[in-house]
């Protein structure tokens, strides 16, 4: 999972492995046809198991995998890396990338199309909806999407939750009074890491619980907001206040993985995050309904706010089309989907996926994708950059950020959100 902003900087190892990489593997060697060389951000022990699978099935199919792992945090960062490769003239055959990304680099004139791959594979009848409008740009496939993380999840410590006598909460109050059984138990309520993009995933669930799937998506997929929508928002953010004083003071050191870990240690009840800390727990081999628990965001029931990873072809890559299409038909393989997903935490990009292999959590998730395509909500997350573009989505981490380290008040952000939100849908 790639942290997409910095407030922090990276963990002193990550930012070792950054600093080798960027003087060590540039340039890399040319890839010869049948090489397939991916670039990705995966560098987390759940992430590397999924990068594992990925290169077992690429060499099963008598192709060679190489990689380059570029940790971090930040998609600029990761794309300014990216940029470095192709001007040194060693382009990676695939990319990975997340939500509107995907549209900048295929009006730049920078991928392959897939749609002879999609066509003939019926792409269209497997992916849903929601994520085909990330997936194509202009009518054309230029990402194979190979997975779908949620964000509107709880991930809870079971024997915290036991010892303090908790249960799921099904709504905000339930929440509160859950993270106030901690606090008097001594434990940390709520895990959270001090980077703009955790802030605003915590944020977007919120949201999401206040004003429904109306108001997510005419504000944050459509960009038109109402009347009365900034006083929903202004609720919002109270009730982000409300949650800052379950939050650990060493939060302003952390990033979302040592957040997880405290859930992990039971140092704290629980962290709001997406499906890749299943993946993380999974990693230490901790059981879901014995270890912790996944629950759904309080009063987001039925909804799905998702992150789904895909792999971008460059047309400036020295692949052939045939190993092109490989790649590309390989990534969307029912099999390769479920065995990746099961290592990383997240659930396969086609809804034809089989949920009896996953664990509780992946079963549950599957189910709760499957229910949102068909009620339309499935939704995308504003925090990984898949509800709208880049430029909007840093917008609102700075007002969320802002917020949280008490520099606005809640009527002030509520306000400059809304600003930001109908000055983009006019742009």
């Amino acid at each position: 999972m790639l942290s997409i902003a910095n407030a922090t900087g990276p963990k002193p190892y990550l930012a070792g492995l950054l600093s080798g990489f960027l003087s060590c593997s540039l340039p890399v060697a040319a890839h010869t046809d049948g090489d397939i060389h991916l670039a990705h951000w995966w560098v987390s022990p759940g992430e590397q198991a999924g990068i594992a699978v990925i290169r077992e099935y690429i060499e099963r199919a008598d192709l060679h995998f190489s990689d380059t792992a570029i940790p971090g945090s930040g998609t600029a960062r990761y794309y300014q890396t990216l940029n470095q490769l192709l001007a040194s003239g060693s382009t990676p055959t695939a990319s990975q990338v997340i939500g509107y990304d995907i549209h900048l680099w295929a009006r730049q004139g920078r991928l392959v199309s897939l749609d002879d791959v999609a066509r003939k594979e019926e792409w269209n009848e497997v992916i849903p909806y929601a994520i085909q409008q990330l997936s194509m740009y202009d009518g054309h496939w230029y990402a194979a999407p190979f997975n779908v993380h949620s964000t509107n999840w709880l991930w809870v410590n079971q024997h915290q939750l036991e010892a303090i006598g908790g249960q799921e909460p099904d709504t905000w109050d339930d929440f509160i009074v859950l993270l106030e059984k901690a606090r008097q138990a001594g434990i940390i309520g709520l895990a959270i890491g001090n980077e703009p993009w955790e802030q605003t995933l915590l944020f977007e669930s919120v949201a999401a619980g206040v004003g429904g799937v109306p108001f997510y998506r005419r504000n944050f997929l459509e960009l038109a907001p109402q009347s009365g929508d900034r006083e929903t928002f202004e609720q919002a953010f109270g009730r982000m206040r409300k949650l800052q004083e379950f939050v650990g003071d060493e939060y302003t050191r952390m990033v979302w993985s040592d957040a997880t870990q405290q859930v992990h240690n039971g140092e704290a009840l629980l962290q709001v995050q997406g499906s890749w800390v299943d993946g993380e727990f999974t990693a230490e081999n901790q059981q879901p309904g014995t270890d912790y628990q996944c629950f759904r965001f309080p009063d987001t029931q039925g909804m799905v706010l998702f992150n789904a990873d895909q792999y971008m072809l460059l047309n400036e890559s020295d692949a052939s089309a045939d190993t092109r299409r490989k790649l590309a038909s390989l990534l969307m393989d029912s099999d390769l989907q479920r065995d990746v997903n099961l290592a990383s935490g997240a659930i396969p990009a086609r809804v034809d996926a089989t949920r009896s292999a996953f664990g509780d959590c992946g079963q549950k998730a599957i189910s709760d994708m499957r229910n949102a395509n068909m009620r339309r909500t499935l939704m995308g997350s504003v925090a990984m950059g898949n509800a709208h573009p880049a430029p909007i989505k840093e917008a609102v981490y700075r007002i969320v950020a802002r917020h949280f380290q008490g520099d606005i008040n809640d009527r002030q952000a509520s306000e400059q959100l809304v600003q930001v939100l109908t000055d983009s849908k006019s742009d």
